[in-house]
């Protein structure tokens, strides 16, 4: 069931039940150093971060990309992750890997939130599930 959500700049509208039954499946995570600190840290989500990922259903310790970058802070990671969800952005700036600013981002505690309508990461199983796939992310 679709639902609209408020979240900072943007109205989305996501429908939640579909979401999660995306992220409930096996999806193939990065088994590297990097990426396993990433999920660590994910267990220790701030309140306001974590209640971001739970309005839209998703899971945040299986991103469908992450990169790391070394910080200038010693013992700090930076990372670069995507997200989908089962909706659309009805109201508020899109942004891209190369086009992220203050206009279409937020800062949420140590996260920056944006939102776009790129499937590059979309995975696509098989030929049969293009069709589920196509379904979800419209």
């Amino acid at each position: 069931m679709l639902q609209q959500i408020r979240i900072g700049k943007w109205l989305i509208e996501v429908d939640i039940d579909k979401t999660r039954e995306f992220y409930s499946k096996d999806i193939p995570v990065c088994n590297c150093l990097y990426c396993k600190n990433y999920f660590e840290a994910c267990k220790n989500l701030r309140t306001s971060v974590s209640n971001v990922f739970t309005k839209l259903g998703i899971n945040p310790a299986k991103p469908a990309h992450l990169s790391e970058f070394p910080a200038e802070e010693a013992r700090t990671r930076l990372y670069i992750g995507h997200y989908h969800l089962v909706g659309r952005v009805l109201q508020g700036e899109l942004c891209t890997d190369t086009n992220f600013n203050e206009k279409n981002t937020i800062e949420m505690d140590n996260f920056t939130v944006g939102f776009s309508d790129d499937l590059e990461f979309v995975p696509i199983a098989s030929t049969a599930d293009n069709q589920t796939n196509q379904k979800y992310f419209q």
